[in-house]
């Protein structure tokens, strides 16, 4: 559900993921979408992206910043549950070979994702099958703009526990889509990927609503929710001085339901910019 296989489109080129802006007479808020993995090769900080981060005081992402291992540690404390039927039972028998595949490709061990709940074991082979085209989190936008900000204030529109709780709310058969899109690979990731670099809203709105993999009440729960909650908390921040750089994961700024249309519907005036 929610890259671009060591760049963007020619060799050499840089992407052009969204970037807006939000302004007031005292307060500047740029927002930007991310994808949380990215081949090391790929580039992706053009001149627009680079001026406002250098301009902005403060970073807001969706997460505060995390001590090593607590990512880790918060996905195994959510994850990992006792008396689970094994994994290849949670999926239909026509996506077996697909489970299969993907054990094999990933070197994941099926004992391993046995122990875990079906939406942490769509999560961690979705990792592991965008690992095996170059991508991973130290690449990742966010990695790279928290790198940028050092030492500038940086703050999170909410926690760990509540992201994880999030997925662990999901029905099971929710949960189930979950990893039927994790299944399929990457030709979904690249897709993603695609759609980031170019900065094709539509394409991405097209993807994190695909009924194959997502439904009305997990976009419902993980992204339509968090958006209008994240637009309430960026309208109360426009009410203070300051110019802010808010990155947040792409999906969430594409669709009608967007943090950019909620923030439009309550008489803000947010500009693409790039």
């Amino acid at each position: 559900m929610l890259l671009l296989i060591g760049g963007c489109g020619q060799a050499g080129e840089t992407a052009r993921p969204a970037l807006f802006v939000a302004r007031d007479a005292d307060t500047t808020l740029w927002l930007f979408g991310t994808v949380h993995l990215l081949p090391a090769a790929t580039r992706w900080e053009g001149e627009k992206l680079a001026t406002a981060m250098r301009a902005a005081d403060e970073l807001v992402t969706e997460l505060p910043a995390l001590p090593a291992g607590a990512a880790a540690a918060a996905f195994l404390k959510w994850g990992r549950a006792k008396g689970l039927p094994p994994i290849a039972a949670r999926v239909p028998p026509a996506t077996r070979e697909a489970l299969r595949a993907m054990v094999e490709r990933t070197g994941t061990p099926l004992a391993q994702l046995d122990g875990l709940k079906t939406w942490a074991a769509a999560l961690m082979l979705g990792a592991r099958a965008a690992g095996l085209t170059g991508a991973d989190a130290a690449h990742g936008a966010e990695a790279v703009i928290e790198a940028r900000f050092a030492g500038r204030p940086r703050r999170g529109l909410e926690t760990l526990d509540a992201q994880f709780a999030l997925f662990d709310g999901l029905s099971e058969a929710d949960q189930q889509r979950l990893l039927a899109g994790a299944l399929a690979g990457g030709d979904d990731y690249r897709a993603t990927l695609n759609a980031w670099g170019t900065g094709d809203l539509a394409a991405l709105e097209r993807i994190v609503t695909d009924p194959r993999s997502t439904s009305p009440a997990m976009r419902d729960a993980l992204i339509t929710r968090r958006n209008a909650r994240w637009a309430t908390w960026l309208r109360q921040r426009m009410a203070a001085p300051g110019r802010v750089f808010v990155a947040v994961g792409a999906g969430h700024l594409a669709g009608p339901n967007s943090v950019i249309a909620q923030l439009r519907a309550a008489g803000i005036r947010v500009t693409r910019v790039q």
